[in-house]
């Protein structure tokens, strides 16, 4: 994730507690955190907690000793506000503009060309309240984002509206909220496209790869959170990003051929990260008994034979066109190369092949034994081409460094 600050601000409810887990989220995703909370908020959590998940101090008084201009510098210094879990009394006051505390003359003092969400947690008939819903309805009015509450078991003991949004729906929101905001100063255009084609044998049946598309989300998340314009082309079958970005989704490598020919027809890209894992040959007749059956076959195979053929047809490198098929003549291309139990000497040839065949900008190599247990991949190296060479350990740092890349080689608005 891109890295930005955030001023986590936290009130007196007994939900207080769930802000530890967001801390720690947004603090993993690589942002920094400052924490503001109530007197009554600490009562329900420590300030030992706050400030060891966040590494920061937390502010609480607007006298203490060196923080006199708090209420100013912090406003200054955020790049998104989060007040969660917020109670029936902060909201009220924010509505009305009562300044009694550090946390509420933040409010007053709060830059509005940056984010500021609002988290409720209280009792149902503290939400409903005409009061309540009044200020909601008026913060929303001055450019608050009030998160819905969820419906269920309350510490009162009641059912109903008022329980505190789930955390990682908070936290959603929030990278959408920093997203949103950088979208005034977009100034690139990138195709992303991942994830593995599946070529049906039958209606039950198929031939796929390793591919989950991991990789490509972390990569078109990071460069979304940092106010790009990305368009994906995903495997149908492959993980989806949480943000709102524009999608389209592929199946066999046919359709894939298809798919992404009609996206450069129309559009017109900065940069292609060609991240899809592309069936290198395709099923077209599968022999059984002496007789042909062209694929895919349109009932299930039945499995009453000792021996079946299934005869493939090589498929085009669609990665060797895709300059040319550009709207964009000055389009970078960044290609991505998958090897297994490949000797560490014979990987510059093989990169300097692709670079020669594909006429690409860069190329990333990673090898399947970087695959972890649960399918990320890791250890990743990107080629320039004149093989100079970037390591990056975790898909992460990938991601940082292909939007470096972007950054250092697109400088035309579109």
């Amino acid at each position: 994730m891109s890295k930005f600050n955030i001023l986590f601000k936290i009130t007196g409810s007994i939900a207080a507690y769930k802000s530890a887990y967001l801390i720690s989220k947004f603090v993993q995703a690589g942002c920094d955190v400052k924490v503001v909370a109530t007197e009554s908020a600490l009562k329900f959590i420590g300030t030992a907690t706050l400030e060891g998940l966040s590494g920061n101090p937390v502010y609480t008084d607007s006298f203490a000793p060196a923080h006199v201009m708090s209420h100013i510098h912090l406003v200054q210094w955020a790049d998104v506000t989060v007040l969660a879990p917020a109670t029936a009394n902060t909201i009220n006051k924010f509505a009305n503009g009562i300044s009694d505390s550090l946390l509420t003359s933040l409010f007053l003092a709060h830059d509005w060309s940056k984010p500021y969400l609002i988290a409720p947690a209280m009792n149902s008939k503290m939400y409903s309240h005409p009061a309540t819903q009044e200020s909601i309805a008026r913060l929303k009015s001055w450019g608050v984002t009030i998160l819905p509450t969820e419906v269920g078991y309350l510490a009162c003991g009641d059912v109903g509206e008022g329980k505190l949004l789930n955390s990682d729906l908070i936290f959603d929101e929030v990278m959408k909220a920093y997203a949103s905001k950088n979208k005034s100063v977009a100034r690139k255009k990138i195709l992303i496209t991942y994830g593995g084609t599946v070529e049906d044998i039958d209606g039950v049946r198929f031939i796929s790869n390793m591919s989950t598309g991991k990789t490509g989300v972390a990569i078109a998340e990071e460069l979304f959170l940092s106010g790009n314009m990305i368009t994906t082309l995903r495997a149908k079958n492959s993980v989806e990003t949480k943000f709102n970005i524009e999608s389209e989704t592929f199946s066999s490598f046919e359709d894939y051929r298809f798919k992404i020919e009609n996206l450069l027809a129309v559009k017109q890209f900065d940069t292609i990260i060609h991240l899809a894992a592309l069936s290198d040959y395709s099923p077209t007749f599968l022999e059984k008994d002496n007789n042909a059956f062209p694929l895919p076959m349109q009932s299930k195979l039945v499995s009453d034979s000792d021996n079946i053929k299934i005869l493939f047809k090589k498929n085009v490198k669609v990665i060797d066109s895709l300059k040319n098929l550009s709207k964009n003549p000055n389009v970078i291309v960044i290609g991505f190369k998958l090897t297994n139990q490949v000797a560490e000497s014979d990987i510059p040839n093989i990169i300097k092949k692709m670079f020669a065949d594909s006429n690409v900008d860069y190329v990333v190599h990673n090898d399947i034994s970087g695959r972890t247990s649960s399918g990320e991949q890791t250890n990743f190296t990107i080629y320039d081409k004149s093989l100079s060479t970037t390591k990056c350990i975790s898909v992460l740092n990938l991601a940082e460094a292909i939007e470096k890349i972007t950054e250092a080689n697109n400088d035309i608005v579109h």
